[in-house]
């Protein structure tokens, strides 16, 4: 048995999910401030209780990983802690990272109007929030260090390479649970839809999507 590999490897894992999620967490934020001089009243006060409800839910999330870490280093500690379990922790962190191709439920986001790559990073992270596993622009999966840029031509560049609209974003993740998240009252699709006046917005549960491995551009 393998107790000190199994140890660094939970610790590897943890560390990161950890670092991801206090990013996403200021990355989220953004399409909310850029919509505020859209909004009456009423609908400020929608906007706050959603996003106390968000903060809450990775205070939570936060919380949860750190008791896996004081479980999982009582699990080495003890002699429990086995390569096979570290070997399904990698696995599951390939697929969060891009670097394995993933088949699954989950939904479709299509785009249809004029976006920026601003925009496409606020969604992208607010899908994770949801609790997305994989995500994918068009056919150009996207992992958490994928970076989004503006062309002269109006595309969206994703690691430097431009995807012409309309653009289709798939996520695989529980479809009810991420659809809901989606479309809420004052939820990111709704704030879009302020924004982006003329663009339109599709929102879909798919039973099974199968997104490709990610392929990093140079940049």
């Amino acid at each position: 048995m393998i107790r000190t590999n199994s140890g660094a490897i939970w610790a590897s894992i943890i560390a990161l999910f950890l670092g991801f999620a206090a990013v996403t967490q200021v990355h989220s934020q953004d399409v909310f401030s850029r919509s505020l001089n859209l909004e009456t009243p009423s609908s400020l006060t929608t906007l706050i209780a959603n996003l106390s409800e968000t903060n809450n839910e990775l205070r939570n999330e936060i919380f949860d990983v750190r008791r896996d870490v004081s479980d999982a280093q009582d699990s080495v500690s003890s002699g429990k802690g086995t390569l096979t379990e570290a070997e399904r922790q990698i696995a599951q962190l390939r697929v969060f990272s891009g670097q394995s191709a993933v088949s699954g439920p989950g939904i479709s986001i299509r785009i249809d109007g004029g976006f920026d790559e601003r925009a496409l990073s606020d969604l992208v992270n607010e899908l994770r929030n949801a609790g997305a596993e994989a995500i994918a622009v068009n056919d150009m999966r996207v992992g958490p260090k994928s970076y989004f840029t503006g062309t002269v031509d109006h595309a969206i560049a994703v690691d430097n390479r431009p995807l012409r609209g309309p653009w289709t974003v798939r996520a695989i993740g529980a479809p009810d649970v991420v659809y809901v998240a989606m479309t809420r009252t004052g939820g990111i699709i709704g704030q879009f839809e302020l924004i982006y006046r003329n663009t339109h917005f599709d929102v879909t549960k798919e039973t099974a999507l199968d997104l490709p491995a990610q392929v990093v551009a140079a940049r």
